[in-house]
């Protein structure tokens, strides 16, 4: 029999296209992980991008600040000149903090920014002198924005004190001549100033004032009379500037009063510029050569009370902040700020054109002072600034007993039969002395500074190498260190540091600051023609060679200053504040830090 298989079909016609959608889910998924990998491709690459750019951005405005560093150590010219009628090496056209921070001085005559941004001394060629566009196709940008982060240019405080020098027992600050009901009483009247507004750049003031006193007939001034009026700066900065002058000698007729001479009408403190305005009578240069030899701006004191008046500037700053806003591709920009000091030493300019510190003599080890000005009829010592109306000391010590010896000794008196010319008056410079200048331990400081920057510039001279080359004497820069004892025979400039003895020799030439810490001083060997514009310190001290592991005690001494040109050949020493200028280019505008905002 056979059977039947039934066989029973289910119906599918309602899962057809199934494999379909799955295809299309599984499609859907790969998609959306391949749109994932191609989204985190595609933002990273945005994320690397956008970090170049602001690379770059930060490197402009790194630009924007070395540019402006260089600004100020004085290798651009500004355009236009400042003063037309001056070249554009004279200091009237040479860039200082007070400059860069002043809208008219510091930015183009067609920059309309409002913030001082040295678009003067920089081309900013951007659309309406914006920025400064760099790189290729100008992608790459900086903008400048200068500032004073201590404020220093609004006042300035300050006191005077004052002194005679034959004065009244009892009142240094009081003269008076003759006796009984005829007499002159010459007085001098300190002052105090508080704040002082010179926030329009400078400001008139007064630094005390004489009191002339006639009784009777008068009385005759037998002899010129030295005086001092201290200026001591305690806002902004603390700072001192000694006013000299000698009240003349000679007969008067009547009630007439004394004349005066000042040793100089303008002065510098601080960066401070004081130009004296006599309101009792027009000043006159005058020269009085041969001795004793004298040199300044004379007048007439009134009979009663004649104001010592004159212009005060603002004081330069010390500090610069400099705000450098780089811009890169992409809408990109960074904000570098930097604190750019003057200087490392707060300048290293000394009192006296020649200034000699140390005591007239010490026992261990046993030293005298020396001082032989040279025999020679063109030998000419001079504090008359070559750049500017400043008259500073000729010669300066820093006690009356070494004073004594300087001035017999230009004088002519034996044994040194000086023939030459010293224009302005030997001084006692103490109560001037710069920080640096104050101790050998102060002192070593700073040489020691000053040789970690000849070492790192290759400047370094050990003891018993003798420099080929002393720095550039045209532009009185460049640093010269000499560990031990040197010979100074050719042109050089800017600052020169010797440890040993100095020796001046044949037709030397140097622009700028010598300082000899060495116990044999200076000395002058052979004939020749030499010449120093700027300054020349002598301050010995035990233990000054970099060699010598052995730095100063707080509490060491200087040693006697010895100076001697008897070895023949004409010199000339002459102030020069633009040489002393330079050569702190080695060791100035530097950058104490930057911070990106």
């Amino acid at each position: 029999m056979n059977a039947e298989k039934r066989i029973e079909k289910r119906d599918r016609k309602n899962e057809r296209g199934a494999a379909m959608v799955m295809a299309l889910l599984i499609s859907f998924l790969l998609l959306v992980a391949s749109a994932g990998l191609l989204l985190e491709s595609s933002t990273n690459t945005q994320n690397v991008t956008d970090a170049t750019a602001e690379q770059q951005a930060y490197n402009a405005a790194e630009s924007g600040i070395q540019q402006a560093v260089s600004v100020l150590r004085g290798n651009s010219v500004p355009v236009p000149l400042l003063d037309a009628t001056k070249p554009a090496t004279d200091p009237a056209n040479l860039i200082n903090f007070t400059k860069a921070l002043t809208d008219a001085t510091s930015n183009h005559p067609s920059d309309t920014n409002g913030n001082a941004r040295l678009s003067r001394w920089i081309n900013y060629n951007g659309s309406g002198r914006s920025r400064v566009e760099m790189g290729p196709g100008n992608q790459f940008a900086y903008d400048l924005e200068i500032t004073d982060p201590d404020n220093t240019g609004t006042v300035v405080s300050y006191e005077t004190t004052g002194r005679i020098f034959d004065s009244d027992v009892d009142n240094q600050m009081r003269r008076t001549y003759g006796s009984g009901g005829n007499t002159v009483t010459i007085t001098y009247v300190p002052t105090t100033v508080t704040n002082l507004d010179v926030s329009s750049g400078a400001a008139m003031t007064n630094f005390g004032s004489f009191r002339v006193e006639i009784r009777g007939s008068g009385a005759v001034i037998p002899a010129f009379n030295r005086f001092e009026i201290l200026t001591k700066m305690t806002r902004p900065y603390p700072g001192r500037r000694v006013i000299r002058g000698f009240i003349e000698s000679g007969n008067r007729t009547n009630d007439q009063p004394p004349l005066i001479i000042f040793d100089a009408q303008t002065f510098t403190v601080q960066g401070s510029v004081v130009n004296l305005q006599f309101d009792w009578g027009s000043p006159q240069n005058v020269s009085i050569l041969g001795p004793p030899q004298r040199y300044g701006y004379e007048a007439r004191l009134n009979n009663g009370v004649s104001v010592v008046r004159g212009s005060m500037t603002s004081p330069e700053p010390k500090r610069l902040l400099v705000r450098s806003t780089g811009f890169g591709p992409r809408g990109s920009s960074k904000v570098l700020e930097a604190i750019i000091q003057k200087d490392f030493f707060d300048g290293l300019s000394a009192p006296a054109t020649l200034t000699l510190v140390g005591p007239p003599s010490t026992a261990s080890p046993s030293t005298t002072f020396t001082f032989n000005p040279g025999s020679s009829n063109v030998t000419v010592y001079s504090g008359v600034d070559a750049v500017s109306t400043d008259i500073i000391p000729p010669i300066g010590t820093i006690n009356n007993t070494n004073l004594d010896v300087v001035e017999e000794s230009v004088d002519g008196q034996p044994p040194h039969p000086f023939n030459g010319t010293v224009i302005g008056a030997p001084t006692n410079v103490s109560q001037e002395m710069p920080d640096w200048l104050t101790s050998p331990y102060n002192l070593d400081v700073a040489v020691r500074s000053l040789y970690n920057v000849a070492n790192a510039s290759g400047r370094y001279f050990p003891s018993g190498t003798q420099p080929t080359t002393f720095g550039n004497n045209a532009t009185a820069q460049g640093i010269t260190f000499c560990d031990g004892n040197c010979e100074l025979s050719g042109a050089g400039g800017g600052i020169m540091v010797v440890t040993g003895t100095l020796t001046l020799r044949g037709n030397f030439n140097f622009n700028g600051l010598i300082l000899v810490t060495g116990q044999g001083g200076v000395t002058r060997s052979g004939g020749g023609n030499g010449t120093i514009q700027g300054n020349m310190v002598i301050a010995p001290y035990v233990h000054s060679a970099i060699s010598d592991d052995t730095n100063p005690e707080p509490s060491a001494t200087f040693l006697a200053p010895q100076y001697d040109l008897s070895g023949g050949g004409n010199s000339t020493i002459v102030y020069n504040s633009r040489s002393v200028a330079g050569g702190l280019v080695a060791v100035s505008n530097f950058v104490l830090g930057i911070a990106e905002k």
